[in-house]
């Protein structure tokens, strides 16, 4: 099928996927392309035809994706790792939240790209074995299995387009269960517990991932499980860090970072109630006597003091 480039939120890396958000420097690009949407994970073939400087994208905050290059060469940066596409190998993988720039090196190419949940693909490896998985070892892991996921994902795009019911159970289930425990048995342990040289170094990074997230979505309801797919790290790791660098649970932080927030809020004029609610809290009596206990006084105290200056 044709896709019109201003349909698209990113031409090859999710130019028929709305779940990414990504910007193309040059509309005159042609876009074709097939999907596959299954229980877990998701498959998109694109490609495109045409001159582009640069594509951008950003991967969702709850998503793992790799693409493997088809024919075609490109550049670019995914995260903070260099890239470059060689036919039939893996081109990238994006953890939840990572941005991607490619700057394509012909006129036409094509590429698969896969999404899977990660917190899905997370818990799939712990079933295999894996107590502290990380996603990130996935892009040295995958190099050497291309084959057999492309193999898989042609024969799921094939029988998706024909829309047959009894062949998608029969069919495209076994297949898709392939490439998401082949995926999950290939994650391994996070460096930072193999070596502890390189704890410390990770440590902060995930805290500061943490603390990113919490700040650009204060007034949502954050879980653990949120800021762990964000870090794309285990609960225990996440919870580790933190005691090493805050000395504080994840959990912990938030509220102090919204009791903070709530009291610069009420400093500026805002009122309790509008205020609790723009920084994710309710106001109640229990709010009242965690701030209190931060701060010294009670929120109206500061809303009075504010008021009289």
């Amino acid at each position: 099928m044709k896709l019109e480039v201003d349909q698209c939120l990113s031409a090859w890396i999710a130019s028929i996927d709305p779940r990414f958000q990504s910007e193309v420097d040059d509309t005159s690009l042609e876009v074709t392309g097939s999907e596959y949407l299954g229980t877990n994970l998701s498959i998109v073939k694109v490609s495109c035809k045409g001159s582009v400087k640069s594509i951008l994208a950003r991967n969702p905050q709850d998503l793992f994706s790799f693409g493997i290059s088809d024919v075609g060469l490109f550049r670019g940066m995914a995260g903070n790792r260099e890239i470059f596409s060689n036919p039939q190998r893996l081109a990238f993988i994006l953890l939840p939240g990572e941005s991607i720039k490619l700057a394509p090196a012909a006129e036409f190419f094509s590429g698969y790209i896969f999404h899977i949940k990660s917190e899905y693909l997370l818990s799939e490896s712990i079933e295999h074995g894996t107590q502290l998985p990380s996603l990130l070892t996935l892009h040295d892991a995958i190099p050497g299995h291309e084959q057999l996921v492309l193999a898989c994902a042609n024969q799921l795009l094939k029988f998706f387009a024909l829309g047959d019911e009894v062949g998608s159970l029969r069919v495209l289930q076994p297949l898709e269960e392939s490439i998401v425990s082949l995926l999950a048995t290939l994650i391994s342990v996070e460096p930072d517990v193999l070596v502890s040289g390189k704890q410390a170094q990770s440590q902060p990074s995930y805290v500061q991932i943490a603390l990113s997230y919490m700040e650009n979505n204060i007034s949502e309801n954050i879980t653990l499980s949120d800021l762990c797919i964000a870090c794309s790290v285990s609960g225990r790791t996440l919870q580790v860090a933190f005691q090493a660098v805050m000395s504080r649970t994840p959990l912990q932080v938030l509220q102090e970072l919204r009791l903070n927030r709530l009291r610069d809020k009420i400093i500026n004029g805002m009122d309790i109630s509008s205020a609790c609610e723009e920084v994710g809290l309710q106001h109640s009596g229990r709010i009242s006597a965690k701030y209190k206990q931060l701060f010294g006084e009670l929120p109206r105290n500061t809303r009075s003091r504010r008021t009289r200056s």
